[in-house]
């Protein structure tokens, strides 16, 4: 193996270490000026753009540590820096794709929630409460299903393709 592929390896394993915290910090960042520029709390879709940054960040991790790992295995080299830095793009991805799905969840059960409509108690004349008959259920408009819905499909979508890619680069073969 020449000078430089031993090079490219140990950039690469930088890389696999460092690129995973510069997309959770650039996600993170990015939130937090969106936050205080719109003067808000976050809405889902920022959310979705956060989870697709660190997403994005993972995938790229666990690029560049194969990458390294499959030079220090046909180079012979000792693997425990190179695994070791596999390892944590895999630990990375797996939390990741458990907070994105259980985000979506969450998201979709909060979209059918709130088409629910509870009645208020009515009050008579003589001021004597009367039982609510009970819920109504309201008709899913083209405005809620974007901003209710459709945000929870995107990250389901977005889960799959994450885990996807993220098990199509750790099974990477050496080139």
């Amino acid at each position: 193996m020449s000078k430089s592929a031993s090079a490219l390896a140990q950039r690469h394993l930088a890389l696999g270490y460092a690129v995973p915290i510069i997309g959770g910090v650039t996600a993170l960042l990015l939130g937090l000026i969106i936050s205080d520029v719109t003067h808000t709390r976050l809405d889902i879709w920022i959310w979705v753009l956060i989870h697709a940054i660190l997403g994005a960040g993972m995938v790229l991790g666990t690029r560049y540590s194969t990458a390294a790992f499959n030079y220090s295995v046909t180079a012979g080299k000792r693997v425990g820096a190179t695994k070791g830095a596999r390892n944590l793009n895999l630990v990375l991805g797996i939390i990741w794709s458990a907070v994105v799905i259980i985000s979506s969840f969450s998201k979709a059960g909060e979209a059918v929630q709130k088409l629910v409509v509870w009645p208020k108690e009515i009050v008579s004349k003589n001021q004597v409460l009367k039982t609510p008959v009970g819920p109504t259920i309201e008709p899913i408009t083209s405005l809620r299903f974007l901003q209710d819905f459709v945000p929870a499909f995107v990250l389901i979508a977005l889960a799959v393709v994450g885990i996807y890619l993220l098990l199509l680069e750790r099974t990477r073969n050496v080139k």
